[in-house]
C-alpha cells in the first residue's frame, strides 16, 4: 500500500497537515495531483467539510481517514 505522503503527492507530514487544516478550515488549497479546484463532495443536503473531491481529475479527499493515516 502506498503511504499517504505519496498518495497526496507530498514530501513529508507538515505538508499533509498544513492541507488537511486548510481542507478542515474549508479554504481548501489546490488538488496536490494535479493542481485542480477542489470543492465539497456532498453539497445537497448539507455541506461538510469531511469530505472533498477535485474537480479536475475526480481525486477524493476524505479528510477524517487522511487523518487516520497521518497519525499512523
Amino acid at each position: 500500500m502506498m503511504n499517504i505522503y505519496q498518495e497526496l503527492n507530498m514530501a513529508n507530514r507538515d505538508e499533509a497537515v498544513i492541507f488537511l487544516k486548510s481542507l478542515i478550515c474549508e479554504k481548501p488549497q489546490p488538488c496536490p495531483i494535479c493542481g485542480g479546484k477542489l470543492d465539497f463532495l456532498h453539497k445537497k443536503a448539507k455541506k461538510s467539510n469531511c469530505d472533498w473531491i477535485c474537480k479536475e481529475c475526480g481525486k477524493r479527499y476524505d479528510t477524517i481517514k487522511i487523518l487516520d493515516r497521518i497519525n499512523e
